[in-house]
């Protein structure tokens, strides 16, 4: 293999994003609708906008929502952070390149919600390193966070591989950044991904 890292996305790639969202809703679609709006999604990964902006409350207004943002939302990611539900043949593709190469986590969303999946998971152990966009500051399609990654792993970009599962913020990010990329469309076992590990 000619890849001496293999950066992976988080939600929709490894854990499995969507059942999380369902069970920190309790399956309400009108919920699922809001913490998937443009809004909340942006306040997950970049923190912006805030909790009690003006934008926010109209997102809250516009799903019919009566509650506190800053309250529904703490309540929401607490209650995200408790869902780790791995992505079918995840754990086995880590297994598989386990020492063979550096592997590391670029995700967007808090380290406070990400890192407490992850360890429910039991693959925490498998990355050298974790890189969430709303501790650094950082948001993909920013390829910023990418380069932040390549770094500090002391990797170039020829010898890097991204695997994700979104066209508007992972494979925009490794364009960007110049290094390969395979989109995961839910599964592990693709020919084509295999090759590039093999």
């Amino acid at each position: 293999m000619k890849y001496k890292a293999v950066l992976f996305d988080l939600d929709g790639t490894l854990l499995d994003y969507t059942a999380a969202q369902r069970k920190a809703t309790d399956n309400s679609t009108k919920l699922l609708d809001l913490v998937n709006s443009p809004e909340v999604q942006n306040y997950e990964a970049r923190g912006i906008p805030s909790t009690d902006s003006q934008e926010m409350k109209q997102a809250f207004e516009s799903a019919g929502i009566q509650q506190n943002p800053t309250e529904f939302l703490n309540n929401y990611f607490g209650k995200l952070s408790e869902h780790g539900i791995l992505m079918e043949g995840a754990k086995e593709i880590l297994e598989s390149l386990k020492g063979k190469v550096k592997l590391a986590v670029v995700s967007n969303g808090p380290g406070d919600v990400q890192n407490p999946r992850l360890k429910k998971t039991g693959i925490a152990h498998y990355f050298s390193h974790c890189f969430f966009s709303r501790d650094i500051g950082i948001a993909k399609p920013d390829p910023a966070i990418l380069h932040l990654a390549m770094k500090t792993l002391k990797v170039t970009k020829q010898e890097t591989l991204f695997i994700g599962d979104s066209t508007t913020s992972d494979q925009p990010a490794a364009q960007a950044a110049g290094i390969d990329f395979f989109l995961f469309k839910g599964d592990f076992k693709n020919p084509k991904l295999r090759a590039l590990l093999r």
